[in-house]
């Protein structure tokens, strides 16, 4: 088994050291050389990779893309967002993917896609985004599908927790914070590692699927208590309870269809895992 990732970052990295513990091949890209010869030091297959892909690719390039399983994690940046740029450098390295005899890709979506639903949400669930980053990962959905059809997998992943990040590092100590009655949707990095691990063992048919811990208290509750354990400031939040339903992701068939139980279920458990300063 070969797995290439695409976007060694914060979730690739982890994720990629867990596949080769695995004794999985394990390619990833960086976009410099320093960060090639950081994944040569752990072990891991380095790729230089810069988007869009031309024509031309170099043989590194075409051997990272000949993989049974290539996975992208490559999140737009919330700064300077250009849609139509991040979808042809996604959609560049899919179809050179597809052109150098990649098997099936799992790609890395967001939750976001499901915004303004309210309520419980499936991952069958219609939806219409309103978010810039939600129509922006939908469009990339779509046109992947075309592309790829049943060798695909997408997995919609909500609020990313883990180590060095926590939203309650910048919601301390704020006041007048809105929507504190809302519903939290996180998800542990080891978690978002454990179903990726299984979406590449198992090449499950479900097309689409997404990842949130069950628990979901209201951001009010959840980061006064993440404060506190943390030895910051607590946030304070307005009496405004605009939108109170909010939305709940319900990740129970993701996690049935793939025999996973979440290690980080209960939110209200956990200790931010971060370093203060």
């Amino acid at each position: 088994m070969k797995v290439s990732i695409c976007g060694c970052g914060w979730l690739g990295l982890p994720l990629a050291l867990s596949l080769k513990s695995q004794a999985i091949e394990v390619w990833g890209s960086k976009t410099t050389i320093e960060g090639v010869n950081v994944l040569q030091q752990l072990g891991i297959n380095g790729c230089l990779l810069t988007l869009p892909l031309t024509e031309e690719m170099n043989p590194t390039t075409i051997q990272f893309l000949t993989t049974d399983v290539l996975i992208i994690a490559i999140p737009p940046g919330r700064r300077n967002l250009e849609p139509q740029v991040h979808i042809e450098k996604i959609m560049s390295l899919a179809t050179a993917a597809k052109k150098a005899g990649c098997q099936r890709i799992i790609f890395i979506s967001t939750t976001s896609v499901y915004d303004p639903l309210q309520g419980e949400v499936l991952e069958t669930t219609p939806i219409h985004p309103n978010s810039a980053s939600g129509q922006l990962h939908y469009t990339l959905e779509q046109q992947l599908r075309q592309q790829w059809q049943q060798q695909l997998t997408v997995l919609r992943l909500s609020g990313l927790i883990g180590p060095q990040r926590h939203p309650v590092t910048f919601l301390s100590g704020r006041q007048q914070l809105s929507a504190g009655k809302q519903p939290v949707n996180l998800v542990h990095l080891d978690d978002c590692i454990r179903v990726i691990s299984a979406i590449i063992a198992q090449h499950p048919s479900m097309p689409i699927m997404h990842l949130a811990a069950s628990t979901h208290p209201s951001r009010e509750q959840y980061y006064t208590a993440m404060a506190i354990k943390s030895q910051l400031p607590i946030p304070e939040f307005s009496d405004d309870n605009h939108g109170v339903n909010g939305k709940k992701i319900n990740s129970n068939q993701t996690l049935n269809t793939l025999s996973v139980v979440l290690q980080h279920d209960d939110l209200l458990l956990g200790t931010p895992q971060i370093s203060l300063k």
